[in-house]
């Protein structure tokens, strides 16, 4: 009888105690589950926010617990880290030294991803260059101080050996026509030329050395590091949604226009097409730390502050989440078809 009664305790205990944890597990997964908080903003339309933009309305943002408050930000010139008050994170990219010059002057600031286009570009140089690296000592024209084509061409030099704030003078010498006459009249000895450009400027005359594909950056994706530090399993959320979200945007087309021309009126809708069309062929499964796109952002700064000259891009980014997310069966569990990151 004794031994009878035992064995019901025990039965009772046990299904108690197996009520008890499945009560517990599922407050604990209840928790795990529940939407973080993220203030997203947007610095400016480019590639970031339209990939942003999909992530949010498809519900992908939701779907990996977040929920996004988003904030556009009007003044994208300045887009550095003056525009993360106030925000946990930032999408946008305005001028270079907005980015970086806060930094070297201590401020908190980390890029966890960026977007890069490859450009096939060539240098266009005076009659007597032989190579990039004679470019030594001579002038180099751009468009302007931080511009595309001074940050293409600060990847070109220093692939070349030359540091752009030491070794050459970068002059703002105007936009690609202008720069090839300039060439032609010897008052710069060295401009970027896109490949497009390149059959003309050669029936003017000018030399073309080193067409190559060339990488520049065209949005960063910001947080602080104290925010990292304070809410990391956050950051990890959104880099999962916006590969997501990268993912649905390059393999759903229908969808994605149906998403981005809410936000553009209706005559705009063939130039939404193709804006659709050059992100999509940029996109790549991840945001990328391209290291010699992120160089020319400090080599850009470095001509206006030398203290930007002792910065490497590891100083900027964090590139753990990138890191983790890179070889992750999440992200293979995406992409049926391999994929090169």
């Amino acid at each position: 009888m004794m031994i009878s009664r035992l064995v019901h305790f025990r039965r009772i205990f046990s299904l108690g105690f197996a009520i008890g944890l499945a009560v517990c597990v599922g407050a604990v997964a209840r928790a795990a589950d529940s939407p973080k908080k993220l203030r997203l903003a947007y610095a400016g339309w480019e590639i970031g926010t339209a990939v942003a933009y999909i992530g949010v309305d498809s519900g992908l943002f939701k779907q990996h617990g977040l929920d996004v408050e988003e904030l556009p930000i009007r003044d994208t010139l300045s887009a550095g880290v003056q525009s993360l008050l106030g925000v946990d994170l930032l999408i946008g990219f305005g001028n270079p030294l907005a980015v970086v010059q806060p930094l070297a002057s201590g401020c908190d600031i980390a890029v966890i991803g960026s977007h890069v286009s490859f450009d096939q570009y060539g240098m266009g140089v005076a009659s007597s260059i032989e190579a990039v690296k004679d470019l030594k000592g001579q002038k180099v024209g751009v468009a302007a101080l931080g511009a595309r084509s001074d940050l293409i061409a600060r990847v070109m030099l220093r692939r070349a050996g030359l540091d752009a704030s030491k070794d050459v003078e970068v002059v703002a010498a105007g936009l690609a026509p202008q720069r090839a006459l300039a060439l032609t009249k010897n008052l710069v000895q060295g401009a970027p030329l896109r490949e497009d450009l390149i059959a003309e400027a050669k029936k003017a005359g000018i030399k073309i050395l080193e067409v190559k594909s060339v990488p520049v950056v065209t949005d960063l994706l910001m947080t602080t590091r104290s925010f990292i530090k304070r809410d990391e399993e956050t950051i990890r959320r959104f880099m999962k949604g916006y590969a997501a979200a990268i993912h649905h945007f390059i393999s759903k087309r229908t969808e994605s226009l149906a998403i981005l021309k809410k936000y553009f009126p209706g005559t705009q809708g063939i130039s939404v097409d193709t804006m659709y069309d050059a992100y999509s062929a940029q996109l790549r499964p991840l945001p990328e730390l391209n290291n010699e796109s992120l160089q020319a952002l400090m080599d850009v700064s470095a001509g206006a502050d030398r203290r930007a000259s002792k910065l490497k891009p590891a100083d900027l980014t964090d590139s753990r989440f990138f890191d983790e997310l890179k070889n992750s069966k999440f992200l293979k569990d995406l992409y049926v078809e391999k994929v090169s990151l």
